[in-house]
Parts: structure tokens; sequence; C-alpha cells
């Protein structure tokens, strides 16, 4: 006799998630697994959820060509860690000498 698998012993043999607002579906064989895809489903929502129709189309297209090909994604990551961070202008709004 064989031993059963870690997931059987956890009495997992497999969960789907059936999200309610847009019907995606997502199969997990572990505990594990099916929290980390509910989590990260319900995040993309939050994240569609605070852009407008314009920065969802952006970054939906930047995202394609990103997640398209690993090694340009990860080139485009070692490019932005790369680059000197903004230093700070003045609010030309702000009168001189204000604290904003």
């Amino acid at each position: 006799m064989s031993a059963a698998s870690s997931t059987t012993e956890q009495g997992w043999d497999q969960a789907t998630f059936n999200c309610g607002r847009c019907g995606a579906k997502r199969t997990a064989t572990t505990e594990a697994d099916y929290l980390q895809a509910v989590g990260a489903h319900r995040d993309a929502h939050a994240v569609w959820d605070r852009l407008n129709p314009i920065e969802r189309d952006g970054l939906a297209s930047i995202l394609r060509v990103l997640l398209a090909d690993v090694g340009l994604g990860r080139e485009f990551l070692a490019l932005m860690d790369s680059q000197p961070q903004p230093t700070a202008r003045p609010n030309p709004t702000t009168p001189e000498g204000a604290t904003p």
C-alpha cells in the first residue's frame, strides 16, 4: 500500500473558487494554493476598481507586452530600479516660503 499524498492527508482533492463579480473560476489542489488564488483575484479586482477606463486600457496594454516575454519584464524592472529617483520640484502654486 502506498503512502497517501499530502493533499489527501489534508483532506483536499481540489477546490474551485467562483467569482460572483466576473464569473472567473480558479481551481486549486491545496488549501494554500486556493487561498493564494482567491487573494490574488480579490487584489486584482481592488486594483481594477481604482482605475478609470483610460488607465485600465493603458495598464492592460503594458501588462500584455511585459507578461508575454518574461525576459523583457525582468529587464524592464531592472531598468526601473536603476533609474535615479526624481527630485521633488517646488509647487508653482505655493507661495515662496510657504510650507505645503
